[in-house]
Protein backbone atom coordinates (compact mmCIF):
# COMPACT_ATOMS: atom_id res chain seq x y z
CA UNK A 1 0.00 0.00 0.00
CA UNK A 2 0.88 3.49 -0.45
CA UNK A 3 0.10 5.49 2.61
CA UNK A 4 0.46 9.02 3.41
CA UNK A 5 1.16 9.69 7.00
CA UNK A 6 0.15 13.64 8.56
CA UNK A 7 1.64 13.69 12.05
CA UNK A 8 3.29 16.78 14.07
CA UNK A 9 5.41 14.84 15.92
CA UNK A 10 8.79 13.42 14.34
CA UNK A 11 9.06 10.49 16.64
CA UNK A 12 5.49 9.10 14.95
CA UNK A 13 6.71 9.60 11.45
CA UNK A 14 9.88 7.47 12.10
CA UNK A 15 8.47 4.90 14.34
CA UNK A 16 5.89 4.11 11.75
CA UNK A 17 7.60 4.73 8.66
CA UNK A 18 10.00 1.84 10.39
CA UNK A 19 7.06 -0.86 10.75
CA UNK A 20 5.09 0.05 7.66
CA UNK A 21 8.27 0.16 5.28
CA UNK A 22 9.44 -3.02 7.10
CA UNK A 23 6.16 -4.54 6.16
CA UNK A 24 6.27 -3.34 2.37
CA UNK A 25 4.25 -0.45 2.84
CA UNK A 26 5.45 2.41 1.33
CA UNK A 27 5.02 5.65 3.27
CA UNK A 28 4.95 9.24 2.57
CA UNK A 29 5.45 11.67 5.59
CA UNK A 30 3.60 15.53 6.24
CA UNK A 31 3.73 17.69 9.27
CA UNK A 32 0.11 18.89 9.23
CA UNK A 33 -3.54 18.51 7.96
CA UNK A 34 -2.89 21.23 4.65
CA UNK A 35 0.44 19.74 3.13
CA UNK A 36 -1.13 16.06 3.42
CA UNK A 37 -4.75 17.50 1.88
CA UNK A 38 -2.49 18.65 -1.34
CA UNK A 39 -1.03 15.43 -1.26
CA UNK A 40 -4.61 13.38 -1.48
CA UNK A 41 -5.90 16.12 -4.01
CA UNK A 42 -2.99 14.84 -6.04
CA UNK A 43 -4.43 11.10 -5.59
CA UNK A 44 -2.33 7.95 -5.71
CA UNK A 45 -2.70 6.92 -2.13
CA UNK A 46 -4.23 3.99 -0.65
CA UNK A 47 -4.02 4.43 3.06
CA UNK A 48 -3.95 7.96 5.28
CA UNK A 49 -2.76 7.68 8.38
CA UNK A 50 -3.57 11.51 10.50
CA UNK A 51 -3.23 12.52 13.97
CA UNK A 52 -6.47 14.58 15.36
CA UNK A 53 -4.30 17.58 16.70
CA UNK A 54 -2.11 18.76 13.91
CA UNK A 55 -1.35 22.77 12.87
CA UNK A 56 -2.86 24.46 10.22
CA UNK A 57 -5.85 21.69 9.68
CA UNK A 58 -6.72 19.79 12.32
CA UNK A 59 -6.93 15.79 11.46
CA UNK A 60 -10.68 15.67 11.75
CA UNK A 61 -11.00 18.80 9.10
CA UNK A 62 -8.24 16.94 6.95
CA UNK A 63 -10.46 13.56 7.18
CA UNK A 64 -13.97 15.55 6.53
CA UNK A 65 -12.08 16.79 3.21
CA UNK A 66 -10.60 14.05 2.11
CA UNK A 67 -14.09 11.95 2.23
CA UNK A 68 -15.28 14.36 -0.67
CA UNK A 69 -12.60 13.89 -2.39
CA UNK A 70 -13.20 11.66 -6.03
CA UNK A 71 -10.03 10.21 -5.54
CA UNK A 72 -10.14 9.33 -1.80
CA UNK A 73 -7.72 6.30 -0.05
CA UNK A 74 -9.56 3.82 0.89
CA UNK A 75 -8.35 3.36 4.14
CA UNK A 76 -8.51 6.07 6.73
CA UNK A 77 -7.01 5.94 9.73
CA UNK A 78 -7.36 8.90 12.48
CA UNK A 79 -4.74 8.54 15.53
CA UNK A 80 -6.16 10.34 18.78
CA UNK A 81 -5.16 10.56 22.42
CA UNK A 82 -8.56 12.36 23.67
CA UNK A 83 -10.76 10.98 25.41
CA UNK A 84 -14.10 11.92 23.94
CA UNK A 85 -13.74 8.88 21.32
CA UNK A 86 -17.30 8.54 21.29
CA UNK A 87 -17.78 12.42 19.78
CA UNK A 88 -15.32 11.49 17.13
CA UNK A 89 -16.82 8.49 16.11
CA UNK A 90 -19.95 10.67 15.31
CA UNK A 91 -18.25 13.09 13.77
CA UNK A 92 -16.38 10.63 11.37
CA UNK A 93 -19.55 8.26 11.15
CA UNK A 94 -17.45 6.55 7.87
CA UNK A 95 -16.99 2.87 7.58
CA UNK A 96 -13.59 3.90 5.78
CA UNK A 97 -12.55 6.06 9.02
CA UNK A 98 -10.73 4.09 12.02
CA UNK A 99 -10.01 5.39 15.13
CA UNK A 100 -6.74 4.15 16.81
CA UNK A 101 -5.75 5.56 20.31
CA UNK A 102 -2.67 6.55 21.66
CA UNK A 103 -0.40 5.71 22.87
CA UNK A 104 -0.10 2.75 20.60
CA UNK A 105 2.23 0.01 19.74
CA UNK A 106 3.14 0.23 15.73
CA UNK A 107 2.94 -3.74 15.39
CA UNK A 108 -0.77 -3.34 15.95
CA UNK A 109 -0.99 -0.29 14.38
CA UNK A 110 0.45 -2.58 11.28
CA UNK A 111 -1.16 -5.47 12.14
CA UNK A 112 -4.67 -3.32 11.73
CA UNK A 113 -3.45 -1.94 8.63
CA UNK A 114 -2.85 -5.23 7.01
CA UNK A 115 -6.35 -6.27 8.09
CA UNK A 116 -8.02 -3.60 6.76
CA UNK A 117 -6.36 -3.94 3.61
CA UNK A 118 -6.83 -7.31 2.99
CA UNK A 119 -10.76 -6.68 3.93
CA UNK A 120 -10.93 -3.97 1.02
CA UNK A 121 -9.22 -6.17 -1.39
CA UNK A 122 -11.69 -8.77 -0.41
CA UNK A 123 -14.30 -6.35 -0.78
CA UNK A 124 -12.96 -5.14 -3.94
CA UNK A 125 -13.04 -8.39 -5.57
CA UNK A 126 -16.46 -9.45 -4.54
CA UNK A 127 -18.11 -6.62 -5.74
CA UNK A 128 -15.53 -6.84 -9.52
CA UNK A 129 -17.51 -10.11 -9.76
CA UNK A 130 -20.64 -8.76 -8.79
CA UNK A 131 -20.81 -6.19 -11.48
CA UNK A 132 -19.24 -9.09 -13.84
CA UNK A 133 -21.91 -11.54 -13.10
CA UNK A 134 -24.73 -8.64 -13.36
CA UNK A 135 -23.46 -7.65 -17.20
CA UNK A 136 -23.48 -11.30 -18.25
Amino acid sequence: MKILLADDDPFIHHIVTLWLNRNGHEVNSVHNGLEALAKLKEGGFDGLITDVNMPLMKGIDLVKEVLQLPQKPDLIVVLTSRCDTGQLKRELDNPQVHLFNKPFSPAVLTELIEKLHKENQHSDEHEQRKTVANTA
